[in-house]
């Protein structure tokens, strides 16, 4: 009996003693891994606080810049050609791109010569406004009498001028060789021919009077008005009409501003943080004048021409 009794407590005891053993060992165990993972979370908060401090804020975007150079003073759609500052046939040379009217235009119209030409950037816009004065007309009798003239062509025609009606006459009526619009293939003479193969006088035909109203349209511009002659220098001509695009041809019909006025505001009136804004059937528009050599190139559709003077008028479509 007492063997037993013994026996029993000695189970006791070794019951006991496992099951603190594994208690302890559990506790042991579940401490160390969860004192990992606590450290280990720890660790990870920490991160973020650290990445933030690591990154760098955003740089802003180097603004896109543009050259403007010497050349480009002498070129384009705006620049003055008159008795003060000549057309720079070398700078040109590389961008007049002429093209022959009678092989480019997009409809038979008359020219007087086969072999005039002029600019082909603006030869669309020359169809274009001829094909609606035609049809305003209800005729075909609208044409070209003059277009592109080289040096030696206009040479020609001063001379010749001056021969038979004096050179008073001729100063007043013909440019300069070398001081001529026609040199640039953006000027064009407009013309009255009829069927029969004879001309009739544009400046007294209604095709002049629609002319002078809805030219603007198409960016063209009546160049040498009769209440401009101070400025121009060149007398009252119906017929004579230059190209300077838009929205140029429309702001300056509905302000009736020359080529001089026009280009003289926008030098002075004008600049990037302060354009000129023009709305026009094709859109609206922003211009102004800088002399700045470097520019931050406009977003959008922009168009750089010089003045033939000093500077560049920008033009950027909305």
């Amino acid at each position: 009996m007492l063997t037993v009794c013994i026996l029993v407590l000695a189970l006791l005891c070794l019951a006991l003693l496992g099951r603190t053993f594994l208690g302890s060992v559990g506790n042991g165990t579940a401490g160390s891994e969860g004192a990992d993972t606590v450290s280990q979370s720890a660790e990870v908060r920490t991160d973020p606080e650290e990445q933030v401090g690591e990154v760098e804020p955003d740089a802003t975007p180097t603004p896109e810049m543009i050259s403007l150079t010497e050349n480009m003073i002498h070129t384009g759609d705006l620049i003055l050609v008159n008795s003060s500052y000549a057309y720079d046939f070398e700078a040109n040379e590389s961008t007049i791109d002429l093209v022959n009217i009678r092989n480019s235009q997009s409809f038979y119209y008359q020219v007087e010569k086969t072999d005039y030409e002029v600019a082909g950037r603006m030869l669309p816009s020359l169809d274009q406004m001829i094909s609606a004065c035609d049809a305003a007309m209800g005729t075909s009798e609208t044409g070209i009498t003059s277009a592109y003239r080289s040096y030696e062509y206009q040479q020609n025609v001063w001379d010749t001028t001056a021969e038979q009606n004096g050179e008073e006459y001729a100063r007043a009526y013909v440019a300069t060789p070398g001081y001529s619009e026609h040199h640039t293939g953006l000027a064009v003479d407009i013309g009255i021919f009829y069927s029969d193969g004879s001309q009739g006088s544009f400046s007294e035909s209604q095709n002049a009077v629609w002319m002078d109203e809805h030219s603007s349209e198409y960016g063209f511009i009546r160049r040498y008005a009769e209440d401009k002659v101070s400025i121009t220098g060149i007398s009252n001509e119906k017929w004579h009409f230059r190209y300077v695009g838009l929205p140029h041809a429309v702001y300056m019909k509905q302000n009736n501003l020359c080529l001089e006025e026009y280009l003289e505001y926008l030098r002075t009136q004008t600049g990037a943080g302060n354009p000129l804004t023009v709305s026009t059937s094709e859109g609206t528009y922003s211009v102004w004048y800088t002399t700045e050599t470097s520019i931050q190139k406009p977003s959008g559709d922009y168009r750089v021409s010089g003045d033939n003077i000093a500077g560049y008028i920008i033009t950027v479509r909305e």
